[in-house]
């Protein structure tokens, strides 16, 4: 108790401006409106109005003239009519491609919520540093009370003393730094989000370091994986694609009209400009006879297959990718817990104990700040531990297609 007295009274000297306590569902709930996420918004918005657009027909067009012998006025227009297929096609096409866009879009998405998380992570590291290097700097400052007690008494040396200060002020440079440390992350956690990056984080609550899942279970799920949704959507896109490109060898049907307004040569139609004014209907064909259908649709087809591959890529690095992070997460964890269960309080217990015995004068400073200097590595060590198993978690789920920061 009087060690973290003493720590809040550290932290907050070092410290004026008080931290923002956020924890990772306060993180994830914010990645609703950071700017990298706000992106695919759009991205969707623009996917939908092309499926839209794609309905649309060939323009008409409208023609009008004069002519010096004949016709006073000769006015006429043209409707191609889209009878083959072409705007089915292309919205067919439209909607492939909106759905390829949405799920390349969840797939950024999942990739955002992964770098807050690992830079949430990140923040809780530093935190963890800042609490790990302050006790030991108030730890260190014990040490040295303890030996200037004993110089005064007679029992110690100067030299432990001189010893003992200077331990102590390495400890607080590297409590300092530490600090630091912890300002730079939270300034990373605070872009990702959007956030000002000046106002102070610091990461509240437990790190997830997940539980015990079983391999063939986490395999089988890699069939959802949105990467793999992502890579079938754009199969799909292709083939939509080549159905566009098919539907361009049959020709393209128009309706022509046209009126020749006073037509001065046919002098029997009547006295009248109305009377000696014609109208033509008529039917065109555009044929695509040079239009190199063929190649378009080989290419397309190419297309369609390197899809496919891309595919059959994105499969087999998913399964090993999964594989990896599931043994890496394996290690992180058992590493954690062994540093947890068995080095921890074993190192604990030794500082302790070489702490009393040189306040009874049964051993020297050296043995003391030793044991203190091992003790801060450990809980470095097991801080760095936490961190690295919450990180693998993350990046297994990242791996299996879950919900990236999820409890489990």
């Amino acid at each position: 108790m009087r060690i973290c007295a003493l720590l809040v009274v550290f932290v907050g000297v070092a410290h004026a401006e008080p931290r923002r306590a956020v924890t990772l569902g306060d993180a994830l709930a914010a990645a609703k409106t950071a700017p990298a996420v706000m992106v695919g918004g759009h991205e969707i918005a623009a996917a939908d109005a092309q499926v839209d657009a794609a309905g649309a027909w060939p323009a008409p067009s409208v023609h009008v003239g004069t002519n010096r012998l004949t016709a006073r006025l000769v006015a006429g227009a043209t409707v191609p009519l889209p009878v083959f297929g072409t705007v089915g096609a292309a919205r067919r096409q439209a909607a492939a491609e909106a759905q390829a866009v949405r799920a390349e879009v969840d797939v950024a998405r999942r990739d955002v919520m992964h770098r807050i998380v690992l830079a949430w992570i990140a923040l809780a590291r530093a935190d963890g540093d800042v609490v790990a290097t302050s006790i030991a700097a108030q730890q260190s400052s014990e040490l040295e009370l303890i030996a200037k007690g004993r110089l005064t008494a007679g029992v110690g040396g100067e030299v432990d003393v001189t010893v003992a200060s200077a331990a102590r002020a390495r400890a607080e440079v590297a409590a300092a730094s530490a600090q630091r440390e912890e300002d730079a992350a939270s300034a990373q956690l605070a872009g990702v989000l959007g956030w000002d990056p000046a106002q102070p984080l610091r990461a509240d609550g437990a790190l997830v370091t997940g539980e015990s899942a079983d391999l063939d279970a986490l395999r089988a799920r890699l069939a959802n994986h949105p990467e793999r949704a992502a890579a079938l959507r754009r199969v799909e896109a292709s083939q939509a694609n080549l159905d566009v490109v098919l539907a361009q060898r049959w020709p393209s049907l128009a309706l022509e009209g046209e009126i020749a307004y006073d037509d001065r040569t046919a002098v029997e139609a009547g006295n009248t400009a109305w009377d000696r004014t014609d109208a033509m209907v008529g039917v065109a064909l555009e044929l695509p006879l040079f239009s190199h259908i063929g190649d378009k649709a080989r290419a397309a087809r190419a297309q369609e297959a390197a899809d496919r591959a891309r595919l059959a890529v994105t499969e087999t690095t998913l399964g090993a990718g999964m594989f990896a992070a599931y043994r890496t997460w394996q290690a992180a964890n058992e590493r954690l817990h062994s540093l947890e269960r068995d080095v921890g309080p074993a190192q604990e217990r030794a500082a302790a104990l070489s702490a009393q015995a040189f306040r009874e004068g049964a051993r020297d400073l050296a043995s003391a700040l030793q044991a203190e200097r091992d003790l801060a590595a450990v809980r470095a060590e097991i801080n760095n531990a936490r961190a690295d198993a919450a990180a693998a978690f993350a990046d297994l789920q990242l791996a299996v297609g879950d919900e990236v920061g999820r409890a489990k």
